[in-house]
């Protein structure tokens, strides 16, 4: 009597029902995580920075606010693909991704120039140009993160001109809705 054996796929059948049950909750946690680490990094600006600041106590640091603020804003995008994740329960885009990478960049961009100019005046030969180098690789990042989120606006927009085109010409077309579902 020969056993046939299962296949991988069947065998690992069960892992399915407990990931659906399980990944709300940890969206979920992670989200909340989130948004605790949002709020305690603004609530840290504020106390650090801005309040000394406004008393008088000190001169406002704006390249740790900017640095802050722009890591901030990345991670209320991750936030956002959250929601999203939870909210829809759609396939994963591409698009946030790239503007975090884009948020990132731009950040150490930032920093970059506005350390150069203190560094100018202690930095070494050796260090300006590896910092130049730095520069210059964020700076083609940049591009490329633009192009992408280009590209896939682009594709789409193409999309939707085409689920147009086969509404008007077939009526039973699915909508956009419908095909990001699935």
């Amino acid at each position: 009597m020969s056993r046939q054996r299962s296949s991988p796929l069947r065998r690992a059948a069960w892992i399915a029902p407990l990931w659906n049950r399980a990944e709300l909750p940890l969206y979920v946690a992670i989200a909340v995580t989130l948004l605790v680490t949002i709020v305690g990094s603004l609530g840290e600006i504020w106390t650090q920075y801005l309040i000394p600041w406004l008393t008088a106590r000190t001169l406002l640091n704006v390249l740790e606010i900017l640095d802050r603020l722009l890591l901030v804003s990345m991670l209320v995008e991750i936030l956002q693909m959250v929601r999203i994740s939870i909210g829809t329960r759609l396939r994963l885009a591409s698009e946030p991704f790239l503007i975090v990478g884009l948020i990132s960049v731009i950040r150490r961009v930032l920093i970059i120039t506005a350390e150069g100019t203190r560094m100018m005046n202690e930095a070494t030969l050796n260090q300006f140009a590896v910092l130049m180098i730095e520069l210059a690789i964020l700076c083609a990042l940049v591009y490329v993160f633009v192009r992408g989120i280009h590209m896939l606006r682009q594709q789409r927009f193409e999309e939707m001109r085409r689920l147009r085109e086969e509404r008007r010409s077939k009526g039973d077309a699915p909508t956009w809705s419908e095909l990001m579902q699935g």
